[in-house]
């Protein structure tokens, strides 16, 4: 789903890196059409965010529609719970890989790089 943001144009709203410019009082027209393309830009992104993910987990949605931010932090804290244990089976799944006989390098590679990126989900400080 990160990706698809990237690609469209709209992590930047949903990881909180871009936020709503304030503008001085009185504001001019070019500054008002700068804030209703954020604006715009950011209904996109929690209207995406609502539609991407399964309807069974809408209902972490409730009451934050309106806000991606905190619409992608719902979903941090409910699929990437940062407690010592879940840091484990990651780590069990990295050490246990081995090529399988018709597998190909890419394919274990592949394999590899998924299992890291899900340490670095659960441990950004992971330094792998």
């Amino acid at each position: 789903m990160e990706a698809w943001l990237q690609a469209s144009g709209l992590w930047r709203i949903v990881s909180g890196t871009s936020t709503l410019p304030s503008f001085p009082s009185p504001i001019t027209e070019a500054q008002l059409q700068l804030r209703e393309v954020w604006e715009v830009k950011s209904d996109k992104a929690a209207g995406w965010l609502y539609l991407l993910v399964d309807p069974d987990q809408r209902v972490y949605f409730n009451n934050i529609q309106d806000d991606p931010v905190k619409m992608w932090k719902s979903l941090q804290a409910v699929h990437l719970q940062k407690q010592p244990g879940m840091h484990f089976n990651p780590y069990d799944d990295l050490f246990s890989i081995r090529k399988l006989d018709q597998e190909s390098l890419q394919s274990l590679i592949n394999r590899v790089e998924d299992t890291i990126c899900k340490i670095k989900d659960l441990d950004p400080l992971a330094s792998l």
